[in-house]
């Protein structure tokens, strides 16, 4: 009897350092922010004077998917989804009337346990 409720401990044990072993990821902590611009000129936006683009790189070694969001100057969001962001490349949001302020998620490619926000979401969430 000692001896199963020695084995059901020491299996406990080992499981329960496992468990801890396993520390959580904080993915977005990849993703550095290393350029803005104003007005560069852009094809999806009309008038080039309020453009602001974000430029963003994984500086991870795994491939993430990342979700960007740049404010626009009516507060709205305007949100868009990278699959696979090779470590090294470059990521860039804009906002055509940009008022500077840029939001990012980021997940290892392909893990869809970690749900990201929808653009409604965000618009929601971060009304200021």
């Amino acid at each position: 009897m000692k001896t199963k409720i020695i084995i059901i401990a020491i299996v406990s044990i080992i499981s329960f350092g496992f468990i801890i072993g396993q520390e959580e990821i904080n993915w977005n902590s990849f993703v550095k922010k290393y350029n803005t611009s104003w007005g560069k000129p852009c094809t999806d936006c009309i008038y080039n004077e309020d453009i602001f683009h974000v430029f963003l790189r994984n500086e991870g070694t795994e491939n993430l998917d990342v979700l960007v969001a740049v404010q626009e100057k009516n507060k709205s969001w305007r949100c868009s989804y990278n699959e696979k962001v090779l470590p090294n490349d470059t990521i860039i949001g804009f906002a055509c009337k940009g008022t500077g302020k840029y939001l990012f998620w980021a997940r290892k490619s392909g893990d869809r346990e970690l749900e990201f926000p929808t653009c409604a979401e965000v618009n929601a969430q971060y009304k200021e």
